[in-house]
């Protein structure tokens, strides 16, 4: 199994449609139903347990989760898209802005870890 993808009605787009992320979330990640719901001012932010979380995805290419606080919340939801997307982080981070990522990459991990220590990417952790 792996994202819902819905076909838009104005583009005829194939997109991950905010409601198909959190149905996906629910139902493949294990995520509790009353934990998770769309912010309503973004498509890509969200809210886990409160907290706001930002997304940016490009299917089979890469996936990156980013959350203001690095805890249990950010690990959990990371290991729900992990079960969505049916690969997991190669790596974790702290941003400039303070904000914790968990990055996704399908095609090279490896190369793209390299390039995230050429960035200089604070508190970078390899996963895989």
């Amino acid at each position: 199994m792996a994202e819902t993808l819905k076909r838009t009605i104005m583009t005829g787009e194939t997109k991950w449609l905010w409601h198909s992320v959190i149905e996906d979330l629910i139902e493949l990640g294990g995520i509790c139903p009353y934990k998770i719901e769309w912010s309503f001012s973004h498509p890509q932010l969200f809210m886990y347990d409160k907290k706001l979380l930002f997304i940016s995805w490009a299917k089979d290419l890469f996936f990156l989760l980013s959350m203001k606080d690095d805890d249990r919340d950010l690990e959990d939801i990371a290991n729900a898209f992990s079960k969505v997307l049916e690969y997991k982080p190669f790596c974790k981070y702290q941003e400039q802005s303070g904000l914790y990522t968990y990055e996704w990459d399908k095609k090279d991990p490896g190369g793209r870890y390299k390039a995230l220590i050429k960035e200089g990417k604070g508190s970078i952790t390899r996963l895989l």
